[in-house]
């Protein structure tokens, strides 16, 4: 499987600290992914336009992942994992774009299962799939994190998480947080109490606040003493940001 070359983008060899995210905004092509691990290298790309995550691709030694799967190994966090990643960024002209498009999916490597119906694609239909998750704003996630109390943040699509600040084990969460937010979402339509804003779960030594926001849904882990009035407050404002 071979994807268009482009143009060099450069190097970030440590993107957590050097800010990835800001990067994706304005970024469309391949991200040409090597992750150091215990166990040995893997390699892989994620597929970009301008935020959006469009497939990903990951191999280490025999076992090849695709989509969803791999994006999972991808977006690790380095502190959290203990693996070291290097990304060399390639950009797409309109015509690359396109070819890296439909190689992606022909190999099943496409985020969304509506993508994947979409014959000849064109970049302006993948961007406009609501099935492909918009980012947020990096500084979004740091105001939430440099709040009193607040261990890490992450922001999820779909059971993975796309976004994180801080140390918490989210690969495993994720998909828990998002069931949750789900069903409180039902219980709230079936009860007839109004549009779910946001889902707390509390325990002895920590607390949990899960909100919808965008594509996306937000999780937010503190410890059990903190204030969750101004928590909750910046985390309404953000909602308020994206669906105005």
């Amino acid at each position: 499987m071979k994807f268009p070359a482009g143009t060099d983008g450069g190097t970030i060899t440590n993107p957590q600290e050097e800010g990835l995210i800001q990067y994706l905004m304005a970024f469309r092509g391949a991200i040409e992914i090597e992750i150091e691990i215990e166990t040995g290298t893997g390699n892989g790309f994620i597929l970009t336009e301008n935020g959006k995550l469009i497939a990903a691709y990951f191999k280490t030694g025999e076992t090849v992942s695709r989509g969803r799967e791999a994006l999972s190994y991808l977006m690790m966090d380095s502190p959290e994992s203990g693996s070291q990643q290097t990304f060399n960024l390639r950009k797409y002209s309109d015509d690359e774009f396109t070819l890296a498009l439909k190689i992606a999916q022909a190999e099943n490597l496409l985020l969304s299962s509506i993508s994947q119906k979409v014959e000849a694609p064109a970049p302006e239909s993948v961007t406009e799939s609501p099935a492909t998750p918009v980012l947020l704003d990096t500084r979004k996630l740091e105001k939430i994190a440099s709040l009193p109390g607040v261990i890490a943040v992450s922001a999820f699509f779909e059971g993975f998480p796309v976004q994180s600040l801080g140390y918490a084990d989210f690969e495993h969460v994720a998909a828990l947080a998002e069931d949750l937010m789900r069903a409180g979402a039902k219980i709230a339509d079936e009860m007839k109490v109004g549009h779910l804003d946001q889902m707390i779960l509390e325990t002895a030594e920590n607390k949990f606040i899960i909100v919808p926001c965008g594509d996306l849904f937000l999780c937010v882990f503190t410890t059990a003493d903190a204030q969750l009035g101004l928590i909750r407050v910046v985390l309404k404002s953000i909602q308020e940001e994206i669906t105005a």
